[in-house]
């Protein structure tokens, strides 16, 4: 009887808490990598994910906060149309509430874009601008909309 007691112990108070761990941080693990300024990983994660599933909306907006940051031209305004088509189809209550500002954001780049024709030199400044640590992801509010509502998820 202690041996079944003790077991229970060991498992609630290890393994428990790892597999919780392990379920729950996808938010926290790209949020911190994209800090540190492990950019290219972040997107290799998204990619990851977009691979199992073209409209992995995770994916989607990793990859729209990429070419971003670097100012990829050539796949940014796919990467805004991506995340505008797929996230209109989500209706999970958390992420609903940060939607419309998506929605408005991605609108407004779209229609900045279509007037944008940066120099070269404007180009290299905004890309090597991306290599900067310590700056927070771009759409963290709604990753973390995601991971509450449980679309984050492997």
């Amino acid at each position: 009887m202690k041996k079944h007691i003790i077991w229970i112990l060991i498992v609630g108070c290890v393994v428990v808490p790892l597999l919780e761990a392990q379920t729950t941080n996808f938010f926290t693990t790209v949020t911190n990598l994209w800090y540190q300024g492990q950019k290219t990983e972040v997107l290799s994660m998204g990619q990851d994910r977009l691979n199992i599933n073209s409209n992995d909306i995770s994916g989607l907006i990793i990859k729209q906060a990429y070419d971003e940051e670097f100012l990829n031209l050539t796949t940014l305004s796919n990467a805004l149309i991506n995340v505008l088509s797929v996230s209109a189809t989500i209706t999970n209550v958390n992420f609903q509430t940060r939607y419309l500002l998506l929605k408005e954001n991605n609108e407004c780049m779209l229609e900045f874009l279509e007037n944008y024709f940066p120099s070269q030199f404007e180009l290299e400044v905004e890309k090597a601008k991306g290599l900067i640590p310590n700056k927070p992801f771009t759409y963290y509010l709604e990753l973390e909309a995601l991971q509450n509502d449980g679309l984050c998820e492997p």
